[in-house]
C-alpha cells in the first residue's frame, strides 16, 4: 500500500519526566510517512533539550509561549499537511506499530472518517496495566486505578448515545482522523475550555460515525497530574454543558432524531446485561431511521418468543 501521510502533533510545558517516552513511541515506529510537530509553550525544565535530541528526526518544531494546550494544538494544526491527523500528551504513548494499522485501516476503509482504538492505560513508571479485559459476570467493573466503566460498549459507539451522557469516554491519545473532517467541523479546538477535546467530538458527530478498532493504538498514562484530575470539577462541567448542548441541537433538527435519542436512553439498561433478545437489538435500534423502530422491535420480540 501507499501510506498515507499522518501528522500528529505534541504540545508541551515542562514535560521532561514523560516527554521522552512520547516522543520514542512515535519516532521508533518508523513510519515512512510520518509529519510530526512538536509545539513547546516556554519549558524550563529540561524539556526543551529532549526535543532537540530528536530535532532531525521531528518535522515542525515550535518554540512560543501560548496560552495553554489548546492554543499550542491549533499551532501545531495550522502547520499540518496529512490526510489523517490526531494528537499525543507529552505524558501518553503509543503502542508499537499502531499507526501503521491506522494507515491501513483508513486506506482500507474508505467509509471510516473517525477512528478510536481499544482504550489502554499506562502506569506512572510507563507500564501497560489495562486492555480492558471484558468479564460477562460482571458487567460493572471499576478499576482501582481509574473511575471508570470499561465494558464492550467501546466497540459500539454512536451520536445518539453520546448526547445522552451514555459513554465512559473517547480516548483521545488513541484518536485519529480525516483531515476532511477536520476541515467540515470548522479546523480548530476551542481554546477557552479545557474539555476541549469533547467539544471537538460533538462537532465529529456533527459529520462522521466514530468506529472503534479492535486494535491497541494509544495509551492514556495514569499519574494523578493531568489537567482532567486537578481541575476534573471544571471537566466535567464543560462536557456536560456541551453534551447538553449537542442533544438540544438534534432534538431541534427533526422529530426523528428527538425519537432515536429517547430510545437511546430507554435502551440503556438492556446494553450492559445479557437480556434475551433485547441485547441484540440495543446495538442495531440506534442506526434504524425512525419510522421502522417499532416494526424491527416487534419482529424482535416475536422471534424471541418463538
Amino acid at each position: 500500500m501507499e501510506y498515507p501521510r499522518i501528522s500528529i502533533v505534541t504540545v508541551s510545558f515542562n514535560s521532561a519526566q514523560y516527554i521522552e517516552a512520547g516522543i520514542q513511541s512515535i519516532l521508533d515506529q518508523n513510519y515512512p510517512a510520518l509529519e510530526y510537530i512538536v509545539v513547546d509553550g516556554g519549558s524550563t525544565d529540561g524539556t526543551r533539550a529532549i526535543i532537540d535530541k530528536y530535532r532531525d528526526r521531528i518535522t515542525h518544531v515550535i518554540y512560543e509561549p501560548d496560552n495553554g494546550p489548546a492554543e499550542a494544538l491549533n499551532k501545531g494544526f495550522k502547520l499540518a499537511t496529512g490526510d489523517i491527523m490526531g494528537w499525543l500528551n507529552t505524558d501518553d504513548r503509543l503502542h508499537s506499530r499502531s499507526l501503521f494499522a491506522v494507515a491501513e485501516i483508513f486506506d482500507t476503509l474508505k467509509n471510516v472518517d473517525w477512528m478510536m482504538g481499544f482504550p489502554t492505560w499506562f502506569s506512572a513508571g510507563g507500564s501497560c496495566v489495562n486492555e480492558i479485559h471484558y468479564n460477562r459476570g460482571r458487567p460493572y467493573y471499576f478499576p482501582q486505578y481509574i473511575g471508570d466503566n470499561l465494558h464492550l460498549k467501546f466497540a459500539r459507539w454512536s451520536k445518539w448515545r453520546f448526547a445522552m451522557g451514555d459513554f465512559s469516554a473517547i480516548q483521545q491519545e488513541s484518536v485519529f482522523w480525516r483531515k476532511s473532517l477536520w476541515d467540515k467541523a470548522g479546523a480548530h479546538l476551542k481554546e477557552e475550555f479545557i474539555a476541549f477535546d469533547l467539544e471537538l467530538w460533538t462537532r465529529f458527530f456533527e459529520h462522521a460515525q466514530l468506529y472503534t478498532a479492535q486494535v491497541m493504538v494509544g495509551g492514556f498514562r495514569v499519574h494523578g497530574n493531568q489537567i482532567s484530575f486537578n481541575q476534573q470539577l471544571r471537566y466535567k462541567k464543560e462536557s456536560q454543558k456541551f453534551i447538553d448542548t449537542f442533544r438540544r441541537k438534534l432534538f431541534e433538527q427533526n422529530f426523528g432524531y428527538t425519537m432515536r435519542t429517547l430510545m437511546a436512553r430507554l435502551t440503556k439498561p438492556f446494553y450492559y446485561y445479557e437480556t434475551p433478545v433485547l441485547k441484540r437489538i440495543y446495538p442495531q435500534l440506534l442506526n434504524l431511521p425512525p419510522h421502522i423502530v417499532y416494526d424491527f422491535l416487534k419482529q424482535e420480540f416475536t422471534l424471541g418468543d418463538n
